[in-house]
């Protein structure tokens, strides 16, 4: 099996402490940027249907906008409630100053 992919953004375009969200084959991902490193995450909540891109990223806590959910972004666990449903990871690498994310387990 092959990977594919996806150069999203130039890593300049994505300051630390900033996320970004893209739409990766029909899948919104959010690119998180932490001091600990770069992650990407499902974009949409797991408790209620709503975009982390419009939320707050905290160190490496992201957090929901609609009801406060919490979720860490190194391996999508939840941190806090409501949720209780982990958030889908990405593999991303950096190449050439560039991000690039692939679907699938990180």
């Amino acid at each position: 099996m092959t990977d594919t992919w996806h150069r999203l953004a130039a890593e300049s375009d994505i300051a630390e402490g900033r996320m970004q969200a893209f739409d990766i084959e029909g899948r919104d991902v959010v690119v998180c940027h932490s001091k600990e490193g770069w992650f990407a995450l499902d974009n949409i909540c797991s408790h209620a249907y709503a975009r982390m891109s419009e939320g707050r990223l905290r160190g490496c806590r992201l957090i929901c906008p609609l009801h406060g959910a919490s979720f860490d972004v190194r391996d999508g666990s939840v941190l806090g409630a409501p949720a209780t449903t982990p958030l889908a990871v990405h593999r991303l690498r950096l190449v050439d100053g560039h991000v690039e994310v692939a679907l699938g387990a990180g």
